[in-house]
């Protein structure tokens, strides 16, 4: 098996019916009523939970090595339904390579790569396989990288975080009637900083990534009304990253990395 067919063997899911025999209440830390309850409700419900995942991407696995791709598929999809993760998006890639379905493929290294920005096999993966398939990967400026770098939810929970550091930063001088002293000055211009780069690279994600993929096997029509029989307005090739401008009916307005502006049918593209 060659390094692109390599699937990862690792989901992040722990399985918690072989750490339940190692680990007891006591090392868990937990506290008395009312606290232990809580804690109690939490592990229980992990606990129903995360075999059920690891259980399907156990099963996807050992399908995948045994060469039944189309079973591989169904269990890393019913993983993904239970919790969605890098690892499991990747091998469902893979899968779907196998199968010949290419397009579909990167469409999955794509989400993989969203989920795990710095993860140099599923770049590497995706790049390869866009090459395959006659797509070349544009130049981008250090900006672009540098917004990349973390997925959108990591920038959200950063601005979230730094805009009430800010307002309690100011607010808590004003409630208590003390001047701000040098920490509370230093957290509060530091948090500033982050909130003000989230914001800026969650507004290059949301402006410069694509907003889905083709995911034909085959070149696609791009029409200039919304309607089969309109007039071909030039092709999407089976993988290629578009924008979505408009909508209407099973129709969607894109321009895809090509610069080619249509409507595509529906069926034919997928968010990311």
């Amino acid at each position: 098996m060659n390094f692109f067919t390599q699937i990862v063997h690792f989901a992040g899911v722990p399985l918690l019916g072989k750490m339940g025999s190692r680990i007891s209440l006591p090392q868990l830390g937990l506290r008395p009523f009312p606290l232990r309850c809580i804690q109690l409700c939490l592990l229980l419900f992990s606990a129903l939970l995360c075999p059920i995942q690891a259980d399907d991407f156990q099963s996807g696995l050992d399908a995948y090595h045994e060469a039944k791709y189309a079973e591989a598929t169904a269990a890393f999809d019913r993983s993904l339904k239970s919790s969605e993760n890098a690892a499991t998006h990747h091998n469902l890639a893979l899968s779907l390579y196998q199968q010949g379905q290419s397009a579909a493929a990167v469409w999955q290294l794509e989400r993989a790569s969203r989920l795990a920005p710095l993860n140099k096999t599923y770049i590497f993966k995706l790049g390869a396989l866009r090459q395959m398939l006659g797509l070349y990967n544009t130049p981008t400026d250090w900006w672009q990288s540098a917004a990349n770098m973390l997925t959108k939810n990591t920038w959200i929970w950063i601005a979230c975080i730094s805009f009430w550091i800010v307002i309690a930063a100011l607010a808590l001088p004003r409630v208590g009637g003390f001047q701000r002293p040098i920490l509370l000055k230093l957290s509060s211009g530091i948090a500033t900083v982050c909130l003000l780069l989230a914001l800026t690279a969650l507004t290059i994600q949301i402006t410069q990534q694509s907003s889905g993929i083709v995911i034909s096997n085959e070149a696609v029509d791009l029409h200039h009304a919304p309607a089969s029989a309109a007039p071909t307005a030039g092709v999407a090739r089976p993988g290629e990253r578009a924008y979505i401008i408009d909508q209407h009916n099973d129709f969607l307005k894109v321009e895809t990395e090509a610069e080619i502006t249509g409507w595509i049918q529906m069926e034919a593209f997928r968010k990311l």
